[in-house]
C-alpha cells in the first residue's frame, strides 16, 4: 500500500519513539539518549539505544535498527500498514485517501532541491562581506553580532538584480528549481521570474539535520514586509520548524530551551549563552512546534513581551497544548516587561536570566489568563470562571493529567474566589510571587545615586530627611552624604568609594537585577534626564507610603487615647498626605 514519505515524516514528528519502545523495554536517560536492554535478543547489559531527536533505535549487540513504525513491525508483529494505523490514530492524524496497493512508494529525488539552497547559502554568506555590501555588514555590526555567530548561523546578504540566479545557473540548476525551492518567485505581470529576495539580511533556515531548507530575508530599509520568508515548499513548511532548532541541539541537559519571537532573538540568546534559543517561523506556535521543541527539553520556556498581544500570544499557546500533555511534559511562560526585548534584557547584565527563574507553569499562566483584570464578585461570574476551567480541563487527553487538573483548577477557585481552600486532593496553589515593594523603592532611590552621583546637587536634602527601614541603610545613606560633601566625587566612582568603606554586601543587593529591572532609569546607561525623573517619583512614593502608615498608627492612638494631643497630630498627618498628591 503506498503512503506518501511527507505522511510518513509528519507521523514521527508526531509521535515519541522513546515512549513507543518504553511500551515493551524499560529505558533509561544517559544523557540525550535512553538504553535499556534489547527486546531483540537475550542480554545482561544493555547495548539498545534509543535517540529522540534523530527518531530511530539501534542495537549495538545485534544490529537492530529502525523508526517507531519498524519497531511495532519487529517487536509487535504489525504488518507495515497495520503500524501506520496504529501510529496514525495515537498521533491524531488521520491515514491518507490516495493509497495504492503497493507498499512501497516511489519516492523524487530531493538532492538538488536541497544543493541549491546550500549554495545560495554559501553565496549569500560571501556577499555580506563583499565592500560594495557594507551596509549590510554595518547593520549586523550594529546589532554586536560577532563573526563566530555570523558563521555559526551563516548570515548572509541578497543585493538586488539577478545576481543569484546567475549565480546558480552557472552551477548547473534551473529555473524550475529555483521556482521549486522559493528562490525565485513568478511575476505576475508575465515578465518571467524574479528573485524573491533583494536588499535582505539573510538568514538560512535549517532542517533537524541542518540542511538550508528555506531563508528569512529582513529588509535593510524602510518597506513592507519587513521580515520576508520562503513560500511553502516540498521541503519547507513553517508550520512544522523552529528557526535555531539545529544549533539547539548542542544545548547540555541543564540548559533550557527557549522558545522566542524571531530570528534575531534566537541569534543575540545563543551568542549570550542560552544554546537552547529557537523561534517559530513568523507564526503562532503550532502542535508541531511543541512535539518538536519536546524532543530538547521536557518544560521548554515560552518567552513573550508583557504587553496585551503577548498575553494572547501565550494564551492561545497555552491553549494548544493542553490536548498533548503527557506525564513529564509541559510549557513554562516567562512575560518580559514593557517595551523590552531578550536582547535589550541581555544588554543590561544578569536580567534575562533572572526573568527566566521567575517562569510560570502551565497552570499558573492558565490561571492568570482565567483571572487577569477580571472581576468575579456575582454568582453569574463565578459560573463562567468554572465553566472555562471545565472547558480546557475536557480538551486533555491525559486521563490522569485531566484528573490533576480539573483538582487543581477546583482548589484555586476556592481559594482564590470563593475564599476558602477546597477540600480536595490532590492539592495544587499558585506559586506567590510577593514582593516587598517599600524595600525595592528604598534600593532604587540609592540605585539611582550610586549610579548618578550628580543628582546630589539637587536631591540631597530630601536625600537626608528619608528614614530607611533598613538600620544598614542609613549607615549606607550617610556614606554616600560624606561621599557628596568631603570632594571625592570626581576622583572616583561612589560604587568604588562605598566598596572601599565596607558595604560590598548592600551595594551588591542595591545593585543586583532583582532590584534595578523595577526600574530602567536607575541604570548607568539612563539619561540624567531620566534619573531625575525616577528620583522624583520613587521618592515620592515613599513619603507617601510612610505618610499612609503613620496616618493608620495615628489614628488607631487617637481611638485608643482621645487626647487633644492625638486629635492633632492625626490632622497634621492628613494634610501632609493631601499637599503630597
Amino acid at each position: 500500500m503506498q503512503i506518501s514519505g511527507k505522511f510518513l515524516e509528519t507521523l514521527r514528528s508526531r509521535l515519541s519513539i522513546a515512549e513507543i519502545v518504553g511500551e515493551k523495554v524499560k529505558l533509561t536517560r544517559k544523557g540525550r539518549n535512553f538504553t535499556g536492554l534489547c527486546p531483540f535478543h537475550h542480554e545482561k547489559t544493555p547495548s539498545f539505544t534509543v535517540n529522540e531527536e534523530k527518531e530511530f533505535y539501534h542495537c549495538f549487540g545485534c544490529g537492530a535498527h529502525g523508526d517507531a513504525i519498524r519497531f511495532l513491525m519487529e517487536a509487535h508483529k504489525y504488518p507495515f500498514v497495520e503500524a501506520v494505523k496504529e501510529l496514525s490514530r495515537r498521533a491524531g492524524l488521520s491515514l491518507p485517501q490516495e493509497m495504492t496497493e503497493k507498499e512501497e512508494a516511489p519516492q523524487k529525488d530531493l538532492a538538488p532541491l536541497y544543493q541549491a539552497l546550500q549554495e545560495a547559502s554559501h553565496w549569500f554568506h560571501k556577499n555580506l562581506f563583499l565592500e560594495k555590501n557594507g551596509e549590510a555588514l554595518r547593520y549586523i555590526e550594529r546589532r554586536g553580532l560577532t563573526t563566530e555567530i555570523l558563521k555559526k548561523f551563516n548570515l548572509g546578504f541578497a543585493p538586488e538584480g539577478n545576481s543569484l540566479e546567475k549565480h546558480l545557473k552557472d552551477k548547473g540548476f534551473g529555473v524550475e528549481t529555483l521556482l521549486e525551492v522559493g528562490l525565485l518567485a513568478q511575476s505576475e505581470n508575465g515578465r518571467g521570474p524574479y528573485e524573491r529576495f533583494r536588499k535582505r539580511i539573510m538568514f538560512p533556515i535549517q532542517d533537524a539535520q541542518g540542511r538550508v531548507i528555506a531563508f528569512g530575508g529582513r529588509l535593510l530599509e524602510k518597506g513592507e514586509p519587513k521580515y520576508l520568508n520562503s513560500p511553502e515548499t516540498p521541503l519547507f513548511s513553517k508550520g512544522k520548524l523552529l528557526y535555531g532548532y539545529f544549533q539547539a541541539k548542542e544545548k547540555s541537559n541543564s540548559d533550557p530551551l527557549i522558545i522566542v519571537e524571531g530570528y534575531m532573538d534566537v541569534i543575540s540568546l545563543q551568542q549570550a549563552g542560552f544554546k537552547g534559543a529557537v523561534a517559530p517561523l513568523g507564526t503562532a506556535l503550532t502542535e508541531n512546534h511543541i512535539l518538536s521543541a519536546w524532543r530538547l527539553s521536557s518544560e521548554p520556556i515560552l518567552c513573550f513581551d508583557g504587553d496585551i498581544a503577548g498575553l494572547k500570544a501565550a494564551a492561545r499557546a497555552a491553549e494548544r497544548v493542553l490536548p498533548l500533555l503527557k506525564p513529564g511534559y509541559s510549557l513554562r511562560f516567562v512575560f518580559l516587561p514593557q517595551g523590552e526585548d531578550p536582547d535589550s534584557l541581555i544588554q543590561k547584565g544578569d536580567f534575562f536570566q533572572t526573568t527566566l527563574t521567575q517562569a510560570y507553569s502551565l497552570l499558573d499562566a492558565l490561571w492568570v489568563f482565567l483571572t487577569h483584570g477580571k472581576s468575579f464578585k456575582t454568582p453569574e461570574q463565578k459560573a463562567a470562571l468554572q465553566k472555562q476551567c471545565a472547558l480546557w480541563t475536557q480538551t486533555i487527553q491525559n486521563t490522569d493529567i485531566r484528573k490533576n487538573y480539573h483538582y487543581a483548577f477546583k482548589d484555586l477557585f476556592y481559594k482564590n474566589v470563593v475564599g476558602k481552600k477546597a477540600n480536595v486532593q490532590p492539592s495544587t496553589t499558585v506559586r506567590k510571587k510577593s514582593v516587598n515593594f517599600l524595600f525595592i523603592h528604598e534600593h532604587l532611590l540609592l540605585a539611582i545615586l550610586i549610579n548618578h552621583p550628580t543628582l546630589l546637587d539637587e536631591a540631597s536634602d530630601d536625600f537626608a530627611s528619608l528614614e530607611f527601614k533598613e538600620p544598614c541603610l542609613h549607615d549606607l545613606r550617610n556614606m554616600i552624604l560624606h561621599f557628596y560633601a568631603d570632594g571625592t566625587f570626581g576622583k572616583m566612582t561612589m560604587k568604588d568609594y562605598l566598596m572601599q568603606q565596607g558595604f560590598e554586601k548592600e551595594v551588591e543587593t542595591i545593585l543586583s537585577s532583582h532590584v534595578l529591572i523595577h526600574g530602567s532609569f536607575a541604570l548607568p546607561s539612563a539619561s540624567i534626564e531620566e534619573a531625575r525623573e525616577g528620583w522624583r517619583e520613587i521618592f515620592n512614593r515613599i513619603q507617601n507610603s510612610l505618610g499612609k502608615k503613620d496616618l493608620k498608627a495615628a489614628q488607631e492612638h487617637l481611638a485608643e487615647e482621645m487626647s487633644q494631643e492625638a486629635w492633632h497630630r492625626l490632622k497634621a498627618l492628613k494634610k501632609n498626605i493631601l499637599l503630597q498628591y
